[in-house]
Parts: structure tokens; C-alpha cells; sequence
């Protein structure tokens, strides 16, 4: 049984997490009456935990077919990544219009990140706790802007933004590299170079996009045909 939070954030949680590790794939049906079994718990909560998950895009409701986990591709990766450059890029001119140099939180959330253990490829928890760890880095930088509607739109993307976050942990070479350049650009923040680290920041985003997008295109992630909801 799920362990209460509230229970429908607990709920939430866990379908939110089975849904970015790829544990319930990109157009599969989620049947109510087998969740609510699984997890022990009644109608209500989980209806509610997936109002939530529609609003993250994380799953579609059809009318008289049923729930189903939203679909991804590479088309979708890019322009997510597209938006989620022009956001980041954008932070940083806003922190240069106010001279900001320091992040105290986003250099934590660094610091937190230096002190983990590379997660094990096998285990979907320490990659999902590992990436919750690079995505509460950026969190930070759209906080620190101060700007409510630049963190409103950040956070109603990043748990979408999230499942292609988790393919690139899973590419080799990719947790090192990307906590090389989060060093890098809060060096670069910090001594008031934000031209560099806004070019810094546009490379990394550039580069998870890559390399992102190779690894489905290798593995025909988002390219096989997938249940496509709308239909049938």
C-alpha cells in the first residue's frame, strides 16, 4: 500500500515516477480499476492524482476510451528543448540586468549533486532521485528571476521534460559531463560573466538535446508506432 502524504500526492507521485522512468510507456492505457487495486486505494485519489498528471502532459483523457500515458517523440523533444533554452537563456539576461552573482541555491543543489554516487543504470529510483537533484538546479536559476509566470510555465513542463532528462542520464558519459558544465556556469555566474554564461548554459541544453535524441533514434524510442489514443 502507498504510504500517506496526503494520499493523493502520494498517488501522484508514484504514477508520475512509473510514467518518467518509462515503467508505464508512452501509450499505454492506464486502467483505473487495476491501479486503484494495486495501490489500495479508492476512486477518488487516483482521478485526482491523474487531473494532475494531465495538467504536467504527462497523460491524455479520452472521452469514452480511457487515460493513457502521453506519447513522446523526437519532434517533441526538440521543440521542448527549443523552449526550455529560450527560458533558461532568458533567466540568465534577467539576473545580468540585476547583477546577480549568487544563487545560494542553485550552488546547494550543486553541492548535493557532487556529494551522489553515480546511480546504477539498472535502478530507476537512484536515476530518478539523481535527476530530481539536475532538474532542482534549474529550478533554481528560473527562481531566482523572480518572475512568478517564468516559474508557473517552468514547472507545468518539467515533469514532461523530465522523460527525456531520464533517457539522457542513461547515456554514458552523460552524469559526468553534465556536472562538469553546471560547474561551469555557476563559475561563470558567479564572476558576473553572463555572456559566457549564458553560451555556456545554451551548449548544455544543446548538447542533452544531442545526445538525447541519438539515443532514440538508436533505439527507435518515439519512433515506433504507439498506441495512439485518438485512435481505435
Amino acid at each position: 500500500m502507498i504510504e500517506i502524504k496526503s494520499l493523493t500526492a502520494s498517488v501522484t507521485e508514484y504514477l508520475r515516477n512509473q510514467i518518467i522512468a518509462g515503467s508505464f510507456p508512452a501509450g499505454q492505457r492506464l486502467n483505473e480499476t487495476e491501479l486503484a487495486a494495486r495501490l489500495d486505494v479508492s476512486r477518488p485519489p487516483l482521478r485526482e492524482a491523474f487531473r494532475v498528471l494531465e495538467h504536467e502532459h504527462l497523460i491524455v483523457s479520452i472521452p469514452r476510451k480511457g487515460t493513457y500515458v502521453s506519447t513522446i517523440s523526437v519532434d517533441d523533444l526538440e521543440n521542448l528543448y527549443t523552449i526550455r533554452e529560450m527560458l533558461e537563456c532568458y533567466a540568465i539576461t534577467l539576473l545580468a540586468a540585476d547583477k546577480v552573482r549568487e544563487v545560494p541555491a542553485m550552488k546547494s543543489a550543486l553541492s548535493l549533486a557532487e556529494s551522489l554516487p553515480i546511480p546504477n543504470n539498472q535502478d530507476p529510483e537512484e536515476i530518478l532521485h539523481y535527476l530530481e537533484v539536475f532538474a532542482r538546479f534549474h529550478l533554481t536559476l528560473m527562481e531566482a528571476t523572480g518572475n512568478p509566470w517564468m516559474i508557473h510555465f517552468y514547472n507545468s513542463i518539467s515533469s514532461h521534460l523530465a522523460r527525456y532528462q531520464y533517457l539522457y542520464l542513461n547515456v554514458p558519459g552523460s552524469r559526468q559531463g553534465s556536472l562538469a558544465e553546471h560547474e561551469r556556469f555557476v563559475t561563470l555566474l558567479t564572476t558576473g560573466s553572463y555572456e559566457q554564461a549564458g553560451k555556456q548554459m545554451a551548449k548544455h541544453i544543446r548538447t542533452a538535446f544531442a545526445r538525447t535524441r541519438e539515443k532514440m533514434v538508436k533505439e527507435g524510442i518515439g519512433q515506433q508506432p504507439q498506441q495512439d489514443p485518438h485512435k481505435g
